[in-house]
């Protein structure tokens, strides 16, 4: 059986589903969602996440978040190609787990409800 590659977000259904819809959005709702991701990460739950894990700004990767501006030499994933998408999901992969696996929820419903709003009326 040949091997079978996972993205890093596909460890959770839940999440690969919200980032298999999200690569379908058209690039404004993509930038929507990413900000709003990075707003949740930094507003509501990155003091608290790095406090119970005893991390400081180095052990959350804050620096590397700031330089996701640079564009990524290979452009090889889907969100690559857009800064804001690319430094969104940088900051999430980051997380530790048992923040990214809280965040997942939040992330599913703003996902589903963002692109509740670019479907067409019937």
């Amino acid at each position: 059986m040949a091997a079978f590659y996972q993205r890093w977000y596909d460890r959770d259904p839940a999440l690969s589903k919200a980032m298999d819809q999200l690569r379908e959005a058209s690039d404004r709702y993509q930038a929507q969602v990413a900000l709003n991701i990075m707003k949740i990460i930094l507003e509501h739950h990155m003091e608290e996440a790095a406090e119970a894990a005893g991390l400081d700004a180095e052990g959350l990767k804050l620096e590397r978040w700031a330089n996701t501006a640079e564009p990524h030499p290979l452009k090889r994933r889907w969100y690559d190609v857009n800064e804001t998408l690319r430094a969104a999901m940088t900051m999430l992969q980051d997380c530790p787990d048992e923040l990214q696996t809280a965040l997942v929820p939040h992330i599913c419903h703003m996902v589903e409800d963002t692109l509740a709003l670019a479907a067409p009326d019937a």
